[in-house]
């Protein structure tokens, strides 16, 4: 019990930097920055690390309570995502309602879709493009991602148990996966069309499971409780410098690449969850200096709200910017609409997510423990 307990303390906060990296670059490419074309390829980092941290979490509890608790699993994840959600769909309808009621009947669809976690689905069968707008875009069309993960949290705890009381070994579970991983890399190929809106391979969760399973592949190979400090100076150094290469070919990838790159889908999101992966491996091995140092606590603070950040920053961009905007923002305006981000980002992580999460309302008794790998 001891053990157990040490382990469910353990916290890794580089990937609290490495989230708030990602999230940000998603917000800069909302916000048409020139020089973050490829910013979203944050969502994608955001798949691996998801899948990292649940198989992590669910093999651990395989290890050391010999089941997994479906129940509790997906409660702790309705707490953690649900309510956060759900209130910023409420603003956000109760504003359309008031100031433009026609456009609020137009989106029931987007609304009620992602309550439900489908929206991407959604999206895809009435064709509605994330790339390309013909009239006023949606404020909530960012949340297509989160119903990719919902439906991987929904499905992927049943899948997992199945497959290692079939398989048992830690290298033929990692191989299994990856060739699930290869299925869906070869299914955005294929079903990818160069010249052509890339809308239907980016939201479906056909396609973009790779990512997702690829993190899983890497929890069971690299599982972050099997971590020790205790390596050579050697082995310390090839640690962070390819932690080092993986950040900037990333960075790089985030500067250089567009919506619209040829090579994007056929390989690119491919070639760069391997390299999440990679940065994720670094990071929650504690010998890891660049874990140190994406620690920092001005990313740490992101890192932790990159959820709410994530979800507020669509809509307020979208309801606060002129219709007939097209190129990047002023300065003026991107500042004010980032304090107005980070504002109810912060009020959400406040008084929404960490209240309901740890239980402290009355409605949801249990705690939750304090730990950013959840």
């Amino acid at each position: 019990m001891g053990k157990q307990k040490q382990l469910l303390k353990r916290y890794m906060p580089g990937l609290d930097g490495l989230r708030a990296l990602s999230v940000l670059a998603v917000v800069a490419y909302h916000f048409n920055l020139k020089w973050t074309k490829g910013g979203l390829l944050g969502v994608e980092v955001f798949f691996v690390l998801s899948g990292y941290l649940i198989t992590d979490q669910l093999l651990w509890e395989l290890k050391t309570q010999r089941k997994i608790s479906f129940l509790h699993f997906w409660i702790r994840r309705i707490r953690r995502l649900l309510p956060a959600m759900v209130s910023m769909l409420l603003v956000v309808a109760l504003g359309l309602i008031l100031i433009d009621p026609s456009r609020m009947q137009t989106l029931k669809g987007d609304f009620l879709s992602s309550v439900f976690y489908v929206n991407n689905w959604y999206l895809i069968f009435h064709q509605v493009s994330y790339f390309e707008s013909f009239g006023p875009p949606s404020p909530i069309g960012h949340l297509w991602s989160l119903s990719i993960e919902e439906q991987f949290y929904v499905i992927w705890p049943l899948l997992l148990f199945f497959l290692v009381r079939l398989i048992g070994r830690r290298g033929r579970l990692a191989v299994c996966i990856l060739s699930g991983a290869a299925v869906s890399a070869v299914a955005m190929a294929l079903l990818y069309v160069p010249g052509t809106d890339p809308s239907r391979v980016y939201y479906g969760t056909d396609t973009r499971a790779f990512a997702i399973l690829i993190g899983a592949a890497l929890a069971v190979v690299w599982p972050s409780w099997r971590l020790t400090d205790r390596i050579s100076s050697g082995a310390r150094l090839l640690l962070d410098l390819l932690g080092a290469v993986a950040m900037l070919i990333l960075f790089i990838m985030m500067n250089r690449t567009n919506e619209y790159d040829s090579s994007l889908y056929p390989v690119g999101f491919l070639f760069l969850s391997v390299v999440t992966a990679v940065i994720i491996a670094v990071l929650v091995h504690p010998a890891s200096q660049l874990g140190a140092i994406l620690a920092a606590k001005p990313l740490s603070w992101i890192g932790k709200r990159s959820y709410s950040l994530y979800i507020w920053h669509y809509p307020v961009i979208i309801v606060s910017s002129p219709a007939a905007n097209v190129g990047e923002p002023g300065f003026v305006d991107i500042l004010l609409q980032l304090v107005l981000i980070f504002m109810l980002s912060a009020l959400s992580y406040r008084f929404v997510e960490e209240p309901i999460r740890r239980g402290r309302l009355w409605w949801t008794r249990s705690k939750e423990p304090n730990k950013s790998t959840l």
